[in-house]
Order: structure tokens, then sequence, then C-alpha cells
């Protein structure tokens, strides 16, 4: 049996072949394969992130319908502007009791309702009342409108809004017109 240079059982001319045939393949592998690969994987990646983006939407349809419906509510033509009184010292002590109705009417927990003693003493002719209270945010709004259609009422200086479990925390300093 003849063999070539190398001392192989194959021709030279098959070795090459061979040797060509191999390159050509792992060239396939290269140039085609890997790169398909890493476009699956790629594209495995993107299918993920849709899919938890679909997950996070049907979670949170049903929150954006509510709160979509809400907006659709009808609003009031214009806001209430009664006619300003001032308070006399003896309907001031009703104040608190008027405020804490209108926070019920709005299904808001009332958790204090403070008078501040300095404003009732000085020369102004206003005073300053401390509200806080408990509920759900979109609850606030008829209350500051209802706080606002009180004949007394003068303007709001401070409005704290803080978040807690089930709701909202809200704070608000209130100005009464007093004589």
């Amino acid at each position: 049996m003849k063999t070539g240079k190398l001392g192989f059982i194959l021709p030279p001319q098959t070795l090459i072949l061979l040797v060509l045939c191999g390159l050509g393949v792992l060239a396939f592998l290269v140039l085609v394969i890997l790169p398909t690969q890493r476009l699956s994987a790629e594209l495995d990646r993107d299918i993920e992130n849709l899919q938890s983006r679909i997950e996070e939407q049907k979670i949170l349809s049903p929150v954006f319908k509510s709160l979509f419906a809400k907006t659709k509510t009808a609003e009031p033509q214009s806001l209430p502007a009664p006619n300003r009184t001032k308070l006399t010292r003896a309907e001031i002590t009703g104040v608190p009791k008027r405020l804490q109705q209108l926070a019920a009417a709005h299904h808001l927990n009332v958790r204090e309702i403070v008078p501040e003693v300095n404003t009732l003493t000085d020369a102004s002719s206003r005073f300053l009342i401390r509200f806080a209270a408990s509920g759900q945010f979109s609850d606030l709004r008829g209350l500051l409108i209802d706080v606002g259609a009180l004949p007394y009422f003068e303007s709001i200086e401070e409005i704290d809004i803080r978040a807690v479990e089930n709701g909202r925390e809200f704070g608000l300093k209130i100005w009464m017109a007093r004589e």
C-alpha cells in the first residue's frame, strides 16, 4: 500500500479535501450556528421581559380601570362661593364638630381637631385649626370643597399627606374667620 509523504494511509489530495471540509464545517459553525444561538438567547430574554410586563399590566389593569372610572364622575360646575361671615366666640366651639361631620360624610377617619389657642386670644380676626384624618386620597378632594364652602372659612395654610397602611393620612392647617 502506498502512503503519502507524512506517513498517512490516505493520499495527500484526500487529506487536503478532508481538512477543507473540516474548515468548511467549522466556518459554518462559527458564522451561522453561533450567531443564531446568540440571537435566540437575546430573543428569549426579550420574550421573558415582555411576559413580565404583560403580567404587570394584568395586575395593574383593575387599578387603572377603577381610577379611570373615578375620573368619569361628574364634577361640580363651579366651586361654592358662599357669603363670608365671621364666627362669634360662642359659635367657635361648634367648628370642630362641623369639621368632624364633613370628614365623616367623605369617609375620612378623624384623628384630631385642635383649635390653636394662641390664635383665639390674639388681636387678629381669625383662628387656626389643626385637622388630622386618615382615609383614601380621592375622598380628600370632596372634604376640601366642603371646607371651602363654609361661610367662615378663610384659607388653608398647609396640607400634609403621608402614605400609611390602607390609605393616606392627612394633616391640614385651616384658618377660620372670627369676630
